[in-house]
């Protein structure tokens, strides 16, 4: 007889449903979300298990790393998959959710969510550390603008460095806005401070990463891009064909197939979200700042007569994708002259 295992993974308390292979709930539980107590409590059950499963989530990794090294076949599964299979229930809590757990990995029903390793998880915290700070930087950059245009004010078009200058120089004669805005330009440049010292941190783990400086052999792929990418794929063998990399990252269009009907729809927008937007901008630099000459920029720009920039730039970023991942599957450089039929 096998059995499987659902967990309902929450911060504090994790809902627990054990079936059999022919979906007979054997038990259920709530118990503390720790690794050690979930082991515990799986081994006094005496059974042995075919699948432990529990949705992609903020403790998924930690949850999965901890339960493999007890020898636990733990799988983590695709978060949009259980929804779609979740939302089916009349009545959502932990325990029906459990239960429903359970059953999808009875069935095999599921799509398996990749777990980063240590490495990249540690740079993801890096670099959404530094996307937080920008956009706390932003934030108070509008907050400012805005209270100036007030008084007639304008700061305009001015560069991260020259915008603290730039509002010192139009509420210089006015005392008590100035005292107003200053205690904001202080916070606003700690901010920037942290911001330079969290890009060293990146550009010397690019430096010191070969991948990372291969990737940064393509026009328009900077020490972020590559970063975030690397971080991102974690292993390049988990996906069969570098293809699968920009289906990974939401690059490719929806597909609506049925009866009638047929068409595809606009890119999916799946998987994650700033290495998309990173390979995006990426693809911009290439088509409109790169003056070396490859075909890839030769390719984007056929695009673009035949319909937009934009879709140029997206077609740009699915490719760029598709590339990264054939340079590091391969250890090669970027080949400008060749870059089209990747």
């Amino acid at each position: 007889m096998k059995f499987y295992a659902g967990l309902d993974v929450a911060v504090e308390t994790t809902a627990l449903c054990l079936v059999d292979q022919t979906g007979e709930i054997v038990c259920e539980a709530t118990i503390a979300t720790d690794p050690e107590e979930i082991w515990a409590y799986l081994s006094e059950t005496g059974l042995v298990f075919e699948r432990i499963g529990f949705e992609a989530g903020p403790c998924s990794s930690w949850l999965y790393k901890r339960l493999t090294e007890y020898d636990l076949p733990a799988v983590c599964i695709d978060a949009r998959h259980a929804h779609a299979a979740l939302k089916a229930q009349n009545v959502k809590t932990d325990r029906n959710d459990a239960r429903g757990i359970a059953h999808i990995v009875r069935t095999g029903w599921f799509r398996v969510s990749h777990v980063r390793s240590n490495e990249s998880a540690m740079r993801r915290v890096l670099l959404n550390s530094r996307k937080t700070l920008l956009s706390k930087r932003l934030e108070l950059e509008n907050h400012i603008r805005g209270n100036l245009k007030v008084f007639g004010l304008k700061v305009g078009a001015v560069t991260a460095r020259g915008f603290e200058a730039r509002v010192q120089e139009l509420i210089k004669d006015d005392a008590d806005l100035l005292s107003y805005v200053e205690p904001l330009l202080r916070v606003r440049g700690q901010i920037q401070i942290e911001i330079n010292a969290l890009d060293k941190k990146i550009r010397h783990l690019v430096k010191e990463d070969p991948v990372c400086r291969r990737f940064m052999t393509i026009p328009g792929v900077g020490p972020l891009t590559a970063l975030l990418f690397k971080s991102t794929v974690d292993d390049p063998q988990r996906f069969a064909k570098s293809a699968n990399v920009a289906v990974h990252l939401g690059l490719t269009p929806r597909k609506y197939a049925s009866g009638e009907i047929d068409f595809n729809g606009r890119i999916a927008k799946t998987g994650d979200q700033m290495t998309r937007t990173h390979l995006y901008e990426a693809a911009q630099v290439l088509m409109r700042r790169s003056s070396a000459k490859n075909a890839l920029k030769s390719w984007g720009a056929k695009i673009a007569k035949r319909g937009s920039t934009k879709r140029a730039y997206v077609a740009v970023a699915r490719k760029l994708a598709v590339i990264m991942h054939r340079m590091w599957i391969d250890g090669t450089d970027f080949d400008g002259g060749t870059a089209h039929t990747a």
